[in-house]
């Protein structure tokens, strides 16, 4: 369960946002295409943590093949996005992706029967563990993101 969520989901991701670095002149400027595909972004990653989908992943291998293409996808996605859309947005994402992982976390912990049939109670306890740290560390970088972006408008707008 672990190398299910906590190291195939954010490797893919993060291959996905290399990939989308590779490419500079990909963006999205629309605010409303972009809210949308942050949305679908959003629903993807919800749906690969549902306990279905993560048995799923492991009794099919094409199934695991497409949670691979689609947090390539989503990682491409968001570096499309981010490069142009408001800040607010951009914390408003990552702060629901950080109480998604969060309240996954506190579930996996929490829960006294097993929610993947695949995996063991230990492995599920685990798992949940390390997503609370994945959670928590997203959501200190991006509180410090909101406060350095307020203190550079801040600054900003006191020399002018």
């Amino acid at each position: 369960m672990a190398r299910h969520q906590v190291m195939q989901l954010p490797a893919m991701i993060i291959l996905g946002l290399i990939i989308g670095w590779t490419f500079p002149k990909l963006k999205i400027k629309d605010l409303s295409w972009g809210v949308t595909l942050l949305i679908i972004c959003m629903a993807s990653l919800i749906f690969w943590m549902i306990p279905r989908s993560i048995d799923m992943t492991i009794v099919y291998p094409s199934f695991n093949r497409v949670m691979h293409v689609n947090m390539l996808l989503f990682g491409w996605i968001l570096v499309a996005v981010f490069r142009c859309i408001i800040f607010e947005v951009k914390i408003v994402f990552l702060l629901m992706v950080s109480g998604m992982l969060l309240s996954s976390g506190i579930t996996l912990r929490v829960f006294k029967i097993v929610l993947c049939s695949s995996f063991t109670m230990e492995q599920q306890r685990e798992n949940g563990f390390y997503l609370l740290i994945i959670g928590l560390t997203i959501f200190v970088v991006t509180i410090f993101l909101f406060f350095r972006q307020l203190s550079l408008l801040w600054k900003e707008g006191s020399k002018g």
